[in-house]
């Protein structure tokens, strides 16, 4: 009823208006306009009073929902490409996609949108997240980014054989940030394919993972996104021990 209705109910959104002005505003037959406008009437959606038809309660709050279904709707297909990447038992929840900016690596240089992870990171305080993989190119990148500045935090949850091995690559800046209060490493088996970051409270992101790289970020900082990214992030930190440093 909406979708093939939406132009009369929005043209009457501000005022009512009468039948002839209708038939002018939608260039659309006097015969067609009555049948739009008796549905739309049976539906409770429009109301005629004093010669002009004008929306009911009803009718305004049904293309409010419209309206909102309709962007929501854009927002899912704008992440598609992203999270379709995804495996099929690994879900990430409607209230983290809706409104989320969307970051698709560029096809021949797919890492290259991991900067937008250490910017966001570099401009937080406190960092908590998990992520199943260490893309070890990046990794000294991300340590200097998360501590660019006197005053941050992070935590972060990782498999403990994923940590060993960033170890061997970069065994002196590891070492140092066991021993750095301002950082905690703590392992468990990540039950999700994809990395997630909360920053300040601010926002939330997600990086999806493809076999040649980065398939593409989203990042969201709206109350719904950051209370399932938090719900995530404390799923898995609850399941989570101290990395502890050992020799090699």
């Amino acid at each position: 009823m909406l979708n093939r209705r939406d132009n009369c109910l929005q043209t009457l959104t501000d005022a009512p208006q009468a039948k002839r002005d209708l038939v002018e505003t939608l260039d659309i037959p006097r015969s067609t306009l009555d049948d739009i406008v008796r549905k739309l009437d049976d539906a409770g959606l429009v109301t005629y009073q004093n010669g002009k038809w004008g929306l009911t309660n009803l009718g305004q709050y049904a293309i409010e929902a419209h309206a909102n279904y309709t962007e929501q709707l854009e927002s899912l297909l704008q992440v598609t490409p992203v999270v379709e990447e995804l495996p099929s038992d690994t879900t990430v929840e409607y209230e983290f996609l809706i409104d989320a900016d969307v970051y698709m690596a560029p096809t021949k240089i797919p890492d290259k949108t991991i900067e937008v992870f250490l910017d966001s990171v570099e401009s937080a305080t406190e960092i908590r997240g998990f992520t199943p993989i260490v893309m070890a190119g990046y990794a000294e990148d991300f340590y200097q980014a998360v501590t660019a500045g006197d005053d941050y935090q992070l935590d972060l949850v990782l498999p403990e054989d994923v940590f060993n091995q960033v170890r061997e690559l970069y065994s002196e800046q590891t070492d140092e940030a066991l021993t750095n209060d301002q950082i905690t490493f703590v392992h468990c088996e990540v039950p999700a394919t994809y990395t997630l970051w909360i920053a300040d409270n601010d926002h939330a992101g997600i990086i999806v993972y493809t076999e040649r790289g980065i398939q593409g970020i989203l990042i969201n900082d709206t109350d719904e996104a950051l209370s399932w990214a938090v719900g995530q992030y404390e799923h898995v930190r609850d399941e989570a021990e101290p990395l502890v440093l050992q020799s090699q």
